[in-house]
């Protein structure tokens, strides 16, 4: 007599094969990746400049371009920001300033060059209240616009520190006070990152999602899944064995 298909749901049974789907938008996964991989590297830079001795130019230019990339990164990964758009694209050229000062050698620009380092300690400060404000403001007040509120202070923050990069205050106290000033800054960005990661809205239809396994009479299963259709249209899956 010939055996009836029995259906089983997906379970952690040793007996049988199973594959657990897991549904992820792959392009938004790895900007995410990138983005709390390069803030908390601009972070530990400024809460340990202090103990370092002075970095040469790649070194100093590459926390730079991290800082600016970061910014990039941030605005790609929210859906929006607590400043008009003409405010972006001026937070866009800030955060690249500090490169062009880092990097350029033409001596048509040295005059330039020297002035922005002089006067960097404005854009660090000036910024890193926007930010300290931004973040207050989102921790506080919380709604549905925390998270962009928040993504706004990290954006304030990363231009900060980006300007932190070039700057070399003469006197020994107003060293002393933007040391502690960007320590301060590092942390509270670092914080914000995670916390704007986490206040980020999540798709409802991204959720574990179970296949179900039909035996056929010889034990050999085979996999039905489900659809993964939203109102996005179809999503990339992660399929891992188990």
């Amino acid at each position: 007599m010939r055996a009836r298909p029995r259906v089983t749901m997906l379970g952690f049974s040793a007996q049988h094969s199973h594959i657990l789907t897991v549904p992820i938008n792959i392009g938004p996964l790895v900007l995410r990746i990138a983005f709390l991989v390069a803030v908390p590297v601009v972070a530990g830079f400024a809460m340990l400049r202090a103990y370092m001795p002075p970095t040469g130019r790649t070194a100093t230019a590459a926390i730079a371009a991290t800082a600016a990339v970061s910014v990039v990164l941030t605005l790609m990964l929210t859906d929006g920001v607590d400043v008009p758009a003409q405010v972006v694209v001026l937070l866009l050229a800030a955060s690249a300033g500090p490169l062009f000062v880092i990097l350029s050698r033409d001596e048509r620009f040295a005059a330039a060059v020297r002035r922005a380092s002089a006067l960097a300690p404005w854009p660090v400060s000036v910024a890193a209240g926007f930010a300290f404000t931004e973040f207050a403001r989102g921790w506080l007040t919380g709604g549905r616009d925390a998270a962009a509120i928040v993504y706004t202070g990290t954006v304030f923050a990363l231009v900060s520190l980006s300007w932190f990069t070039v700057c070399r205050p003469r006197g020994r106290w107003l060293r002393v006070l933007l040391q502690i000033e960007a320590a301060v800054l590092a942390v509270a960005m670092v914080g914000g990152a995670a916390h704007a990661t986490v206040l980020r809205q999540t798709d409802p239809n991204v959720a574990l999602t179970l296949m179900s396994s039909i035996e056929d009479g010889q034990g050999r299963p085979t996999v039905t899944p489900k659809s993964l259709r939203g109102s996005g249209g179809r999503r990339d899956s992660l399929v891992l064995p188990v």
